[in-house]
């Protein structure tokens, strides 16, 4: 099954309010693939994973800009 991705922009993270940006962040979860123990999978879910930590540490960043 193909899973849906969204990537944006720190810049585009910045500026996203805080209800938008919650509703992309489970959005993400919800598209996160389907567990299993292949190799392929892992390594699916780990980029995953990592896209979601990058946008979390650009939010992040803007509370502690104001």
């Amino acid at each position: 099954m193909p899973t849906k991705t969204k990537i944006w922009s720190a810049e585009q993270l910045k500026q996203m309010n805080e209800e938008r940006f919650l509703v992309e962040m489970l959005d993400m979860f919800r598209y996160t693939p389907e567990l299993s123990e292949s190799d392929a999978a892992v390594k699916e879910m780990q980029e995953h994973l990592t896209r979601v930590e990058d946008a979390l540490r650009a939010r992040l960043a803007v509370a502690k800009e104001s």
